[in-house]
């Protein structure tokens, strides 16, 4: 886990069995896949993460019952490239807030995130005996990691503090609402 911290928070270049190997660890603990959303009240909401990890196509296919889960949602082998499954942070500053409630999101071919972008996510909704779900899929990016007048922050800009969320000062314009429960977030709801 130190290792897998080391390649997010520094940027290094590491062979792709360990990029592999962080995946798997950042979601050992999990009760379900990170490809899904915690909470079922979120199915189709979107919620805004940071790009934290990138996996490599030989990454993706040593995913074991979540490269299951990719082609259950309709992917094809030939859909998983270098980058286009991805982790971001919804929680900030505290290493295991962080992990615990990170979230795994497609990447379609036409959308080319990094590390530290921020963009927003469709949250999909868990399988079922007759429903195979969806997966969690990037939308756009809406702020590029190295943008010069950002407008998100990290909430309440405390650095000290443990559970802090992305906020962005256009989400309420937007219809984006704060959501209260295990994690607090930003959501903006489908509407029906």
């Amino acid at each position: 886990m130190a290792v897998c911290r080391l390649v997010q928070l520094y940027g290094l270049r590491l062979t792709s069995s360990v990029v592999a190997a962080c995946l798997c660890a950042l979601t050992a603990n999990a009760a379900t896949s990170k490809l899904h959303p915690p909470d079922k009240d979120h199915a189709g909401a979107l919620r805004v993460a940071q790009v934290t990890m990138l996996a490599t196509r030989e990454d993706i296919l040593a995913l074991g019952s979540h490269l299951e889960i990719l082609r259950a949602s309709g992917l094809k082998d030939s859909d998983l490239t270098d980058g286009s499954l991805a982790e971001g942070r919804v929680n900030c500053c505290h290493q295991r807030t962080e992990e615990s409630s990170s979230i795994w999101f497609y990447v379609p071919p036409d959308i080319k995130v990094q590390p530290g972008d921020l963009v927003v996510v469709r949250m999909g909704r868990k399988a079922s005996k007759k429903d195979p779900g969806e997966i969690n899929v990037a939308l756009e990016i809406r702020e590029r990691a190295d943008v010069a007048d950002s407008r998100c922050i990290w909430d309440p800009p405390n650095e000290r503090l443990w559970m802090r969320i992305i906020y962005c000062d256009w989400m309420p314009a937007e219809g984006w609402t704060l959501e209260s429960g295990l994690w607090k977030t930003w959501l903006k709801r489908p509407t029906p």
